[in-house]
């Protein structure tokens, strides 16, 4: 698991300030195509509860996890109530083979353990990589005889014999990488869609990620007690795998949709188009290295509702 605390960039940029502007980066880490879970907490809270979540999701699907925070969360302060603090988080490692044939991965069902003593134990039995419905493979731990394999960063067979050389093969190849595509089938089983937060019609509908979920909910109260608009808020936490569908179903019902971000490019829309087809029909982007407030949001929406511009910058205001 690693944790992207965003911060304006490029390079050294503005490191006290801050921004959702590694998104991309975020989704293109690495190479080649490979499963990863990719989540935006919305608050210090949040990001507490979350990580256990996410390492128990990482251990189980036995895949990288990364999380898109930003300094607004990691250096904001806030006040929780101790008892949302919970510090007993029952840990899963998923599959896993232990010794005297334990653990919730069972053997395998290569009879490994059972070897002729007279001649050791039957190490090549074992499939580390083995091809199974889910993706999963039960991960023997170290230590466990009968269950020595090879691991490297080369592509690999079922028992970890490395295919990438002269001896390539096609049909493997393309085993290993739709076996680990599969996991994401049983990640996005596991994580909860996002759910529209306010009245189901409403003259706006704000969408936001991470961080933006706080103050986007306070603006949705200023915009009805204030302007007498009603608006309802879409606050997308889980980024990777993406709930595509229900998102899209909501955000086709509703009647003008509002992205809210806090970088330049319009980044999170980009991606949200990609993965839904659909289009936001505004945008409030601010990418000057302070976070939202509250009156930038009710201000841009009124601007957009009225026919001015499709497009908010607000700057943050400072005082002479």
């Amino acid at each position: 698991v690693c944790v992207d605390v965003q911060r304006a960039g490029p390079a050294t940029g503005v490191p006290t300030k801050t921004e959702q502007g590694d998104l991309w980066q975020v989704l293109g880490a690495g190479q080649g195509d490979y499963p990863r879970i990719v989540v935006a907490p919305t608050n210090q809270l949040d990001l507490f509860q979350t990580i256990p979540e996410l390492f128990n999701l990482c251990d189980k699907y036995q895949c990288p996890g990364l999380v898109l925070a930003d300094l607004l969360i990691s250096e904001g302060t806030t006040s929780i109530d101790p008892d949302d603090l919970d510090f007993k988080v029952k840990i899963d490692r998923g599959e896993s083979i232990l010794p005297n044939n334990s653990g919730n991965g069972a053997d395998n069902g290569s009879g490994a353990i059972a070897a002729n003593p007279a001649s050791g134990y039957n190490d090549k039995a074992y499939l580390r990589y083995k091809n199974t419905p889910s993706g999963i493979s039960p991960r023997a731990v170290p230590g466990v005889p009968g269950h020595i394999f090879t691991a490297a960063t080369d592509e690999h067979d079922e028992d970890g014999t490395l295919i990438s050389d002269e001896f390539t093969n096609p049909q493997k190849r393309r085993m290993m990488v739709e076996k680990r595509a599969r996991k994401m089938e049983g990640v996005i089983k596991e994580i909860a869609p996002p759910k529209l937060v306010g009245p189901e019609k409403a003259d706006v509908t704000l969408v936001g990620w991470g961080s933006t979920e706080g103050v986007i909910r306070e603006a949705v109260e200023k915009l009805a007690a204030e302007e007498g608009i009603v608006a309802n808020q879409l606050a997308i936490k889980w980024i990777v795998p993406l709930h595509a569908a229900e998102i899209g179903a909501i955000l086709g019902r509703s009647k003008n949709v509002i992205l809210v971000e806090n970088n330049q490019s319009g980044q999170f829309a980009r991606y949200l188009r990609s993965e839904t087809g659909f289009a936001a029909h505004g945008h409030i982007r601010k990418y000057d290295g302070e976070p939202f407030m509250p009156h930038h949001i009710v201000e841009a929406v009124k601007s957009q509702l009225a026919g001015t511009t499709r497009l908010s910058v607000p700057v943050h205001e400072v005082n002479a």
